[in-house]
């Protein structure tokens, strides 16, 4: 995929957190907002207080979730593409960095922690 392959898709996401800002509720959305262009996208076009969380971990960890898990729509011959085009968050987009080699309990009640 492009960048203008997932314009729309990045557009229809920073309409929902529009949406939810203007009605005062909270939303949780899940995507690979992999380079720092999507994420400046997302918070102008959408919230500018959005909030990012970064899943950091290393190549070898991720690939073998990737083979562990069914039936879902990434197959993890993609996981090369996505990491080379990957922008780590820097350090003035305040995002949550969380290790994955933590445990995904553990990383929701490190996020809900930082939430309050």
């Amino acid at each position: 995929m492009t960048d203008d392959d997932r314009r729309g898709w990045l557009t229809a996401i920073a309409a929902r957190l529009r949406q939810a800002k203007h009605a005062g509720t909270g939303l949780v959305v899940s995507c690979s907002a992999l380079k720092r262009a999507y994420r400046d996208l997302l918070r102008s076009a959408g919230d500018v207080a959005a909030r990012f969380v970064y899943l950091a971990g290393d190549r070898a960890l991720i690939a073998e979730r990737l083979a562990s898990r069914r039936g879902h729509f990434m197959p993890s011959s993609l996981l090369d593409s996505q990491l080379a085009i990957l922008e780590a968050p820097s350090p003035d987009e305040n995002a949550w960095v969380c290790d994955i080699r933590e445990t995904p309990d553990a990383i929701v009640a490190d996020l809900m922690r930082r939430a309050a």
